[in-house]
């Protein structure tokens, strides 16, 4: 998978079942990929009703809590941001 413009980041939050692993406790989808800045991890999940949120942990740090996106233009920026892991991450189970 190509990420070029945020439309493909738009493509993948609406397919994102099918690049996500299902969490039948917490009840969410979620994906992980490098947080490359802080060199570890971002976890990516999505709720229902189109809700997503992320957590970020490494060696070194933890996030204390995962933080909720309020638009999903938010989403995308972040993971605009972050393409080069993400297109990592999705295109691993391909």
């Amino acid at each position: 998978m190509q990420i070029k413009k945020k439309d493909d980041i738009s493509l993948i939050l609406d397919n994102f079942s099918s690049y996500a692993v299902y969490d039948e406790v917490g009840k969410k989808l979620y994906l992980v990929f490098a947080d490359r800045k802080r060199g570890g991890q971002w976890t990516l999940m999505g709720y229902e009703g189109d809700r997503f949120s992320v957590h970020g942990v490494g060696q070194d740090y933890q996030d204390e809590d995962e933080s909720f996106f309020v638009e999903r233009e938010h989403v995308v920026s972040f993971l605009w941001n972050n393409r080069a892991a993400l297109k990592e991450a999705v295109t691993a189970g391909e």
